[in-house]
């Protein structure tokens, strides 16, 4: 294969793996959100498998929740199915660990990175990045 052909290959297959990272149908915005702790509204978060759900975040409001002893996730709580409709938010479900949009009906796993769990959405909600810092009781949320 000439040189040529084999960076035009590469360059194929690095675009095709940016474009499935971009596929996710919710508008990009600048989130960079510290969260403490030690706040009594977030104290929730120092246990496993519970969600808390911040309000001024992110497109629609930003869940967030402890998925193992030191890691933390963060989502946008647009739901993917139909993020323009300003009624299209999920919310934390009784159990805490699923988030559900009331209107279209999509449910997504809080634990599994986001995943569809019921349709009719098909994409995973938007992951934000999480920096956990024990020492000072801290998650930086951004992007």
């Amino acid at each position: 294969m000439s040189k040529l052909r084999l960076f035009f290959l590469i360059i194929l297959i690095f675009s095709s793996f940016l474009h499935c990272e971009n596929d996710n149908p919710v508008p990009e915005v600048y989130v960079d959100y510290t969260i403490d702790l030690y706040n009594p509204l977030y104290q929730a978060l120092q246990t496993v498998a519970v969600a808390v759900f911040i309000p001024n975040a992110g497109n629609k409001g930003i869940i967030v929740i402890k998925v193992d002893i030191n890691k933390y996730s963060a989502f946008d709580a647009t739901c993917t199915y139909d993020p323009k409709h300003e009624w299209g938010r999920v919310e934390i479900d009784a159990n805490g660990i699923y988030a559900t949009d009331n209107v279209c009906g999509s449910q997504f796993s809080l634990m599994m990175n986001g995943s569809v769990n019921k349709a009719p959405a098909t994409y995973p909600l938007k992951e934000y990045a999480v920096d956990y810092n024990q020492n000072l009781g801290t998650l930086h949320i951004h992007n």
